[in-house]
């Protein structure tokens, strides 16, 4: 029986062939937007202070916290009494000052006159005599007086507090009967016509956007916010900080909103938004999903015989879960039939079974 037995003979085992899924991409143009992120902030911001003491008679009914006023609104009045006093009194000095001048005017005649009746010359006559000094100053108090009349009524003006732009009331302090002195805060106004966003951008975003210039157009620009999910808003970039943040060397952009404070979409200062930017398009550039990327240098492709082939890339950046690519080789065909969830024991030449996506 031993004798007899049927020689062994070896087996090869069957082998495996992974399937993988794939996903065919071309050579396109693509121009995926960037997104940054900030914080609005007011054009203008106000504090409403008095240039004038006294006791304040009158607050408008539309000078509220959240109230919108436009340019020229009559917020406030300060009693004038001090002021009205002082203003008769600089008219009656000027007036007194006017007498004088006149009364100097013939004084400086009759000199003149009675030299010249003396048989002297005009041109021996001292200044004094003609009494061209006394002329001169008569002259100077007259400018004077017109001069404090003047700061007078200007200062029965600036007891009426008007509001300086269209604004909304972002604060108030005055209230009837306080006592207002120069320099103290009645309120703070934020500009309606216009609100900025100051937004970081990192240098490989920076180089995808035509950032705004003296000669170039400003891009306009998409804002969202998650405290209004569902309505957006439309930017300008206005302008770039000339200066870049030496700790990370990030580039801000100034975003311009007009009528922040409308009826229909308001978007008030210190709201958080989100920005997307568009981008200068990349034109010979492939689209691939960001899993499919070996090492950011490698993708895995199948060929028409159904092995693996290795394509050596360059990442140029990525977009929701997308990494746009440029091929290093330039002899492979396209489009491309890539792996999408490729394996680390991967290697070229490698038998699979393509599924496609």
């Amino acid at each position: 029986m031993i004798a007899s037995k049927p020689a062994l003979t070896s087996k090869q085992p069957p082998a495996v062939v992974p399937t993988v899924s794939t996903l065919t991409i071309g050579m396109d143009t693509y121009n995926p937007p960037v997104h940054s992120y900030g914080t609005v902030k007011s054009y203008f911001e106000t504090i409403l202070t008095p240039q004038v003491n006294g006791t304040i008679t009158f607050v408008a009914d539309v000078f509220r916290v959240g109230h919108q006023i436009d340019k020229g609104t009559i917020l406030a009045k300060i009693d004038t009494t001090n002021y009205d006093a002082v203003l008769a009194r600089e008219s009656a000095v000027l007036t007194t000052n006017n007498r004088t001048l006149e009364e100097e005017i013939i004084r400086a005649q009759q000199s003149e006159e009675d030299w010249k009746a003396s048989g002297r010359k005009i041109s021996s006559a001292s200044p004094f005599v003609l009494r061209k000094p006394q002329l001169a100053a008569a002259l100077a108090s007259i400018s004077s007086s017109k001069a404090a009349l003047k700061k007078a009524q200007a200062d029965i003006d600036r007891c009426t507090l008007k509001a300086p732009f269209d604004a909304v009331v972002s604060a108030r302090s005055a209230s009837i009967g306080n006592f207002a002195t120069a320099q103290s805060p009645l309120g703070t106004l934020v500009a309606t016509e216009m609100a900025e966003i100051r937004l970081p951008l990192t240098p490989v975003q920076a180089s995808r956007i035509a950032l705004p210039g003296k000669d170039t157009t400003q891009p306009t620009i998409q804002l969202s916010s998650p405290t209004k999910p569902g309505i957006q808003w439309q930017a300008k970039l206005s302008r770039t900080e000339p200066i870049i943040d030496p700790k990370n060397q990030v580039v801000f952009v100034i975003a311009e909103i007009d009528a922040p404070y409308s009826e229909d979409n308001s978007l008030p200062v210190g709201t958080f938004v989100e920005a997307i930017i568009p981008t200068i398009e990349t034109p010979d550039s492939l689209e691939t999903p960001e899993i499919s990327l070996v090492n950011d240098s490698f993708l895995w492709a199948v060929s028409e015989s159904q092995t693996l082939v290795k394509v050596n890339v360059q990442r140029l950046y990525s977009h929701r879960g997308m990494a746009y690519i440029k091929l290093l080789d330039t002899k492979l065909s396209l489009p491309l039939s890539v792996v999408v969830k490729p394996l680390t024991n991967f290697r070229t030449g490698m038998l699979v079974k393509a599924v496609a996506q």
